[in-house]
């Protein structure tokens, strides 16, 4: 303790547990003579018979006029009890929060199997005043290497001062193995007297070049279109075909990608190539 009152102390110790369980840990922690302010972090490292290993802190403290805050991550090397696949686990959160109530607070991890198999996810949110929004995303990779999912969802709100509360957000989803997938989205809101809007969109990539588009939303009627994707050979048939469905002047240079897009009412459906 030093002559002001602020005191701050050092453990660290190791512990034992089954199956060969070994884990050695260190803490710092201090504060203010009244407590007012206060912090603590821990540091550790642990493995066990089965192969796992283990890296982690954890931080956190408070101060004098109510802001706090806590930190803490982890590594992990481990194997699945399924397949004995082996398995790298990295994950992260914080969090913290002001005297006056403003807060935020994340979340994300990322997930490595032996096999290829790959995860990674985040999750988001703050607050400010009457102000809040969150935001989410994930990736998913197959063990192949050729199939992937990736998502993301973002929304928002504020209340005002008749207690009326205006929300809005935009979300999207796309999932592709072997040149082939989709992606899809919306944007939405909801207005203080209730009033929603919502917009849709799509994408459908069939693996042939061709991409369909489509998208609707409450306010105005559908609209889809195919674009026919190829690689253009000077003076070739079928670039000259391409050229004149899309009324172009001159014919695309060897090598450049030239994408038709071809119009469709609500009611589409199969479309001949071009």
């Amino acid at each position: 303790m030093l002559a002001d009152g602020t005191w701050w102390e050092k453990k660290s110790g190791i512990e034992y547990g089954k199956n060969g369980y070994w884990k050695r840990w260190q803490l710092l922690r201090g504060g203010s003579a009244d407590g007012a302010v206060e912090w603590e972090e821990t540091w550790w490292d642990a493995s066990d018979y089965t192969g796992m290993k283990e890296m982690g802190a954890q931080k956190q403290g408070r101060n004098a006029g109510g802001d706090a805050w806590r930190e803490s991550w982890t590594e992990r090397l481990m194997y699945a009890s399924n397949d004995l696949d082996c398995v790298v686990e990295r994950n992260a959160h914080k969090w913290a929060a002001q005297g006056d109530g403003d807060e935020w607070e994340e979340k994300w991890g990322e997930h490595y199997h032996a096999s290829g198999k790959v995860a990674k996810f985040a999750d988001k949110w703050g607050k400010t005043g009457p102000n809040v929004w969150h935001e989410r995303w994930g990736e998913d990779y197959d063990s192949g290497g050729d199939a992937c999912v990736k998502w993301t969802d973002k929304w928002a709100e504020r209340l005002l001062p008749d207690n009326a509360r205006e929300q809005w957000g935009d979300k999207w989803h796309e999932a592709f193995a072997n040149g082939r997938g989709e992606k899809n989205g919306e944007v939405w809101s909801v207005g203080a007297g209730g009033e929603r809007y919502q917009r849709w969109w799509g994408e459908q990539h069939m693996g042939d070049m061709r991409v369909r588009r489509h998208g609707h939303s409450t306010t105005g009627r559908p609209r889809q279109h195919i674009a026919f994707c190829r690689r253009l050979v000077p003076n070739s048939s079928a670039a000259l075909r391409t050229v004149r469905h899309c009324q172009a002047a001159d014919v695309a240079p060897a090598g450049v990608l030239q994408c038709v897009l071809v119009h469709y009412p609500s009611h589409w459906g199969a479309a001949s190539s071009v």
